[in-house]
């Protein structure tokens, strides 16, 4: 995928930042995100499941 950006740069040249298309940087984010969900899902996938009610049971002591 070819992404239209600007550089921003300092007085030596080196980027400093760039700047891209909002819809394009939402599109990035939300991968991003979706990509984070996953990893932690897969990160509590093997643990066991706790009721509403223990977990305000844990969280009140």
């Amino acid at each position: 995928m070819e992404i239209a950006k600007s550089y921003i740069t300092d007085e030596k040249g080196s980027v400093k930042s760039v700047v891209i298309d909002y819809e394009v940087f939402k599109r990035i984010e939300e991968a991003l995100l979706d990509q984070g969900l996953v990893e932690a899902m897969e990160e509590v996938e093997d643990e066991s499941e706790i009721s509403a009610e223990e977990m305000k049971k844990i969280l009140s002591e």
